[in-house]
């Protein structure tokens, strides 16, 4: 009794909480998880140093910040990206409340990525140990852990925007299948929960459902339907509610037009593509790669060689791996299918495509590895794999150098793929920001001579050189690029906003008109009619089409600003709305807004117009001291004037929009 009672004690001293707690230090359940976690974090960590790239600038930066419940609401109803037919509410969502939280600064964003990646790995493990799967506990984490770690996992880290669009919904797709092949009504609850959220973040997340269907249809949950009709309703219809509500929203946003037959030439090419990215992946990034780009001889041969060593091992043992093989076949043929080009999509071949589906071979390999044990050497063959993982995370570190910063990413992308359209054009657009726009041109010449028919080539180089005031120029290639293609909206765009610049109004309207019957949703057309035709004095037209382009897009903060002033001076006191415009002033003058001066004289302009003129004062004095501490004191003398007014208790009224600045196109405040 004596020495029982000291194993007790002993027992009783390593427990890490109170009496009764599961857990203790010795507890493989929970440092095994924590270490994965840690590791998987730790290898991402670094990127909290990088800066934004490539989609983060229109899906973070061009977006106002969330303030309000009302806010969070209104993205439920807004595409995920202007000019894609995208809708991701959950991911836009965490995008942007992060803005609200830490505004520009690019670390949190990285470090949230990095952060799910640790829970994708945690669930990854969960997910395999689950007694139906019949993995050894060493497996499941070396095969959760190259889930995690590998470079294809890098491309959905790594980049903010277009990373998470991936990374988020594959951590809720995960979750789902977990609590799905969980008993018991909650986990089921759990999982159509996670199915929600997986779908409203990724239309990638709608073969959850046909997941579940397969893991029923194989035996791999304990509450199959059988073959009663009436139990298959019952036990799906939260998941086709959510599916219905999913699809009824992208009906109203996009009326259908994004279902468009894609390649399907390129269809069997998307599972070769993976198997190839899986198997061998390549050290360097290269990003979106055309097939001859990323198509390899001897890679393939290696990642079929694998296959056809997994498929032999697999058939020695087939009665009892039969069900979990099926499944986990049937998990890369589904998650590949939304982007396996069956469908129309701006990119045939990525990286973050093959995320998800990654893992249906890195279990098969896990199981086959696991089931060999028996045969001997288990040691050998787990250094093995530990040797392989920690090749991958090198591999996974070494990638974190291409996404450093914005222009390190577009020169990568460039070098891997020299006849990259896309490449050339992001470079441009980096080296334009920077001021470099010799540089510039000739990536958009370069550009041009890779798509020598290509409308849009031109309209870019166009722009480029209206900014080097070579009009002629940029005036002669937006004809060239409307001969080529005369039903294009942007280049009808580009051609009114040039004319605009120019103080051609009358010949920029027609432009912005075509564009606008062209594309009824092109929010910068009915963004640049409503400028021309406010200059004009034409202000209730203007009214109608800025509040169409908010429709579309209700970040636009500077066509906020424009309806704000109208509304808050326009002679025509039916179409004043001075409480609508000191809304709409409110809510863009917001960090990191609140430093503009522009803004701050519209927000005044809106509290004299409803009688608040000790906030009209306040707000444009700081206003005036903003523009003459910028430098803008042709602006500064304009909101001094507009003081005594205020003074006098008098709001402001002008015919047409007072265009606030020198030396400023008329397409931007």
């Amino acid at each position: 009794m004596a020495k029982k009672s000291g194993r007790s004690k002993r027992k009783s001293r390593a427990r890490i909480s109170s009496p009764g707690s599961r857990f203790s230090l010795g507890d493989r359940r929970l440092w095994v998880p924590l270490l994965l976690f840690v590791a998987v974090v730790g290898v991402y960590l670094p990127s909290v140093d990088h800066g934004f790239l490539y989609d983060d600038y229109e899906v973070i930066l061009s977006n106002a910040p969330l303030r309000s419940v009302q806010d969070l609401g209104r993205i439920l109803t807004e595409r995920h990206f202007l000019t894609l037919p995208y809708y991701r509410p959950v991911v836009r969502s965490s995008l942007l409340l992060q803005r609200s939280l830490h505004g520009d600064e690019p670390g949190p964003f990285h470090l949230f990525n990095a952060c799910v990646a640790g829970l994708i790995a945690l669930i990854a493990y969960a997910l395999l140990r689950l007694p139906v799967f019949g993995l050894r506990p060493r497996w499941a984490l070396l095969a959760a852990a190259a889930f995690a770690l590998h470079p294809v996992a890098s491309s959905c880290v790594y980049p903010i925007a277009s990373g998470r669009e991936t990374l988020l919904p594959a951590l809720f797709v995960l979750l789902a299948l977990y609590c799905f092949l969980r008993s018991g009504t909650w986990w089921r609850v759990g999982a159509a929960v996670a199915f929600a959220l997986a779908l409203f973040g990724k239309e990638q997340a709608v073969v959850t459902l046909a997941i579940f269907v397969l893991a029923d249809a194989l035996g791999l949950t304990s509450g199959a339907p059988g073959r009663s009709l009436r139990r298959w309703v019952v036990r799906y219809w939260p998941e086709a509610a959510v599916g219905a509500l999913y699809f009824s929203i992208r009906h109203f946003l996009f009326a259908g037009g994004e279902y468009r037959l894609g390649d399907l030439g390129q269809f069997a090419l998307s599972y070769l593509y993976a198997l190839q990215v899986v198997a061998v992946p390549f050290w360097e990034m290269v990003y979106e790669p055309t097939a001859r780009v990323w198509f390899s001889p001897w890679r393939l041969a290696i990642a079929l060689a694998i296959a056809g060593w997994a498929v032999w091992w697999i058939r020695r043992s087939w009665p009892a791996v039969r069900a979990v093989t099926w499944f986990w076949l049937g998990w890369f043929v589904l998650t590949l299918l939304p982007t396996a080009n069956l469908l129309d999509q701006e990119a045939p071949f990525a990286e973050r495509y093959v995320f998800l589906a990654a893992l249906g071979p890195l279990f098969l390999l896990a199981r086959v590895l696991s089931d060999r044990e028996k045969d001997g050497r288990p040691k050998l063959r787990t250094g093995l794999a530990v040797a392989l993982l920690l090749l991958l995370a090198a591999q996974t570190v070494a990638r974190g150098a291409y996404y450093r910063d914005y222009e390190a990413f577009c020169r990568q992308w460039v070098k891997t793929d020299p006849r990259s359209l896309n490449a050339h054009n992001s470079l441009a657009v980096v080296l334009t920001m920077d001021g470099r726009l010799e540089e510039a041109g000739g990536h958009y010449e370069e550009a041009l001579k890779i798509a020598p028919h290509s409308p849009q080539a031109r309209s870019n180089l166009a722009n480029l050189r209206l900014q080097q005031g070579r009009l002629q120029e940029a005036h002669d290639l937006l004809q060239e690029a409307l001969r080529l293609d005369p039903d294009s909206y942007a280049t009808h765009n580009a051609l009114g906003a040039m004319l605009l610049g120019q103080g051609r109004i009358e010949q920029a309207i027609p432009h912005f008109a075509r564009a606008i019957s062209l594309n009824s949703e092109n929010q910068q057309g009915h963004a640049n009619l409503a400028n021309a035709l406010a200059h004009q004095g034409d202000t209730r037209q203007a009214v109608h089409h800025y509040r169409e382009a908010l429709r579309i897009h209700p970040g636009l903060v500077h066509v906020a600003n424009r309806l704000a002033w109208v509304l808050a001076t326009d002679p025509d006191p039916e179409l004043r709305s001075g409480t609508e415009a000191v809304d709409l002033a409110e809510r863009f003058c917001r960090p990191p807004n609140d430093a503009n001066p522009m803004f701050l004289d519209t927000l005044a302009a809106a509290y004299a117009e409803t009688g608040r003129f000790p906030q009209a004062l306040g707000t444009a004095t700081r206003a005036a001291s903003l523009a003459s501490s910028m430098g803008r004191l042709e602006l500064a003398d304009q909101i001094r004037q507009r003081l005594e007014a205020y003074r006098e208790r008098r709001p402001v009224r002008y015919s047409e929009i007072q265009w606030r600045t020198s030396g400023t196109s008329l397409r931007h405040d």
